[in-house]
């Protein structure tokens, strides 16, 4: 298939994008007889046909209108409807849909939502051929594993790594810390320098430490789970904690509401993504910047390992067929054909997403961007959202425990063991 022009602004009469509130039947029958039980897989059309109706996330679905209008060109049978639905509304609108039996045909969720939607029996598994696991990125393929296989398909991913304000370090004599141990050392220069307020910001409690301390804890060598139970009362999970603790217990991160911020150079160094970069762009072109914050303030590096590795937390957007659809087997042949390479780069060159394919990474565009390239080398080394339908809980629980242990009241041990406790009590989910 050649590769086609991406057309932004053109929407083609087959493909519809509509704003979509908490309601929830589309007509789909109620193969599963709303209950969530097993649902078939269908197969992979040799040509779709019919309508294929889509609840994307919000924000996503200019691009699915675009690579619909150039599906439909190849399968002039089918016919596209996009609904965006609000993040924070995903799991809500599927549930109401499994329990009435009706629903879209393809269901996008976040890597954190996806298990709670296989869990609740609204999507159905992935039937042979539509996608080759090994090419795509580990963590991307984990995040669409249930208890029994795969659910939905990897469309793209994101992750975190360090932004840090090159100019201020580099003021200091510093370069881009590469392992903890120079990363304590920065962010401490950083916060006691003339003028300096803080070194790091970390998030706690209004974004879950969770975040942060589960890479933390894979860069110790640790993981949250063995397969069999949750591990968090592990020599690991305290080294994780005890880092993260350190940059509150030495004054370096703010414990309480603050004026600081990476622009203002008051929390220097931040563990975040691609997203922020618009954040702070903006800032720069309407001039709302703090004085002296520019382009060239700026540094994202990936993140600075621990005594294992440097993983980072992976995130992204997955597409599943819902389990009632009557339209598997076109629904099917459009996630397969949006996992080809040309798609995935379109993809990127649509709407920014960094592709789950790994060979679709090796673009000119992605290499050429300061922010993705750096995205690039982090995501060979990033560790999966837990893929249980439990993991909310278990992740509010971390944050919990996290600001205890940041405000000295409990030891990164006592805080280890509590967590294993709720977890053990909570279990998978499953």
């Amino acid at each position: 298939m050649t590769r086609r022009t991406v057309r932004r602004a053109l929407v083609a009469a087959t493909v519809t994008t509509l704003a979509l509130g908490p309601v929830a039947a589309c007509g789909r029958s109620d193969d599963t007889g709303g209950g969530g039980g097993a649902a078939e897989a269908g197969a992979v059309a040799d040509e779709a046909t019919g309508e294929i109706e889509i609840w994307a996330a919000a924000g996503n679905g200019d691009a699915l209108r675009t690579l619909g209008e150039q599906f439909t060109e190849d399968n002039p049978e089918a016919s596209i409807k996009v609904t965006e639905v609000p993040w924070g509304e995903i799991i809500t609108m599927n549930q109401t849909a499994v329990a009435s039996g009706t629903g879209p045909d393809i269901v996008m969720t976040g890597a954190d939502q996806t298990a709670s939607v296989i869990a609740m029996g609204g999507l159905a598994p992935v039937p042979d051929g539509v996608f080759a696991e090994d090419d795509f990125y580990p963590a991307a393929v984990a995040s669409v594993t249930g208890e029994d296989g795969l659910y939905s398909v990897p469309w793209y991913v994101e992750t975190r790594f360090l932004f840090y304000r090159a100019d201020l370090a580099a003021e200091l004599g510093y370069d881009a810390p590469t392992t903890w141990a120079e990363l304590e050392e920065l962010s401490g220069a950083l916060a006691s320098r003339p003028g300096g307020e803080y070194g790091m910001s970390l998030p706690r409690p209004i974004e879950n430490p969770a975040q942060v301390i589960v890479p933390f804890l894979s860069q110790a060598g640790g993981s949250v789970t063995d397969g069999d139970a949750w591990t968090f009362d592990t020599p690991e999970f305290v080294e994780a904690l005890d880092f993260y603790k350190g940059f509150f217990d030495r004054g370096e991160a703010p414990l309480s509401e603050t004026e600081a911020t990476f622009e203002n150079g008051g929390s220097p160094l931040l563990i975040s993504g691609p997203w922020m970069v618009d954040t702070y762009q903006d800032l720069i072109d309407t001039g709302a910047a703090p004085e002296g914050f520019t382009e060239e303030s700026i540094a994202y590096v990936p993140l600075p390992a621990g005594s294992a590795n440097n993983d980072s937390y992976i995130g992204g957007g997955n597409l599943g067929v819902f389990a009632s659809s009557d339209n598997k087997d076109s629904s099917w042949a459009f996630l397969q054909w949006l996992l080809e390479d040309e798609q995935q780069k379109t993809l990127f060159d649509v709407a920014g997403s960094f592709p789950s394919r790994v060979e679709s990474a090796e673009y000119a565009p992605i290499d050429d961007s300061p922010v993705m390239s750096v995205l690039k080398e982090q995501m060979p080394n990033t560790v999966e959202t837990p893929s249980y339908p439990s993991w909310s809980q278990i992740a509010e629980q971390i944050g919990i425990y996290a600001e205890r242990v940041a405000h000295g009241e409990i030891t990164s041990q006592d805080a280890a063991e509590a967590i294993q406790d709720q977890a053990d009590q909570i279990g998978f989910g499953w």
